[in-house]
């Protein structure tokens, strides 16, 4: 008997460790994995890293300039940044998979869009430390910089743990500086 409680605590262990491996898992109820340690330069010039974004939940948004889900998706991120987003809420653009010339052709030429900082990948690298292999792909940081949300394609602001993630966010109380 005691064999057999411990093949079925194992199962049910392993079960529970599988449920966290999809993409849009909000992690609610495991330990949220940490955010790969990275550093960009915004095009205004400030840096941003790990522990720059520390203390506010952040957005990422990894995106390209021929991508036309991008193109259809990022006005509408404009547009929740400009009326509903939380104000502790920061959102970071990461134009990446293309030359710095064109990502920064496509953000001057769109300035109503890019209300929110922007940053270029040189060579991928922070794309590939989050496991980035679509555009667009959004992740949300929490306050201590871990992955909260991961969400790719379209849709992240109908995303369900999105939402709740959010949620959570104008219930928390936290400084709206």
């Amino acid at each position: 008997m005691r064999s057999i409680g411990r093949g079925l605590l194992g199962l049910i262990i392993f079960l529970l460790m599988s449920l966290g491996d999809g993409v849009g898992v909000g992690y609610s109820a495991q330990v949220l994995p940490s955010a790969p340690e990275f550093e960009l330069v915004t095009s205004a010039g400030d840096a941003v890293s790990n522990a720059t974004l520390r203390g506010r939940p952040t957005l990422l948004i990894f995106w390209a300039p021929w991508c036309n889900v991008c193109q259809k998706e990022l006005p509408e991120i404009a547009n929740f940044y400009r009326q509903d987003r939380p104000e502790q809420l920061r959102v970071l653009s990461i134009g990446f998979a293309d030359l710095r010339s064109n990502v920064e052709a496509f953000v001057k030429a769109r300035p109503e869009v890019f209300v929110f900082p922007t940053a270029y990948d040189e060579d991928r690298w922070v794309a590939q430390a989050f496991k980035v292999r679509a555009t667009p792909t959004y992740v949300v940081l929490d306050v201590q910089g871990r992955i909260a949300v991961t969400h790719l394609g379209t849709g992240l602001l109908q995303n369900d743990q999105f939402r709740t993630f959010l949620s959570g966010l104008n219930l928390s109380g936290l400084n709206r500086s």
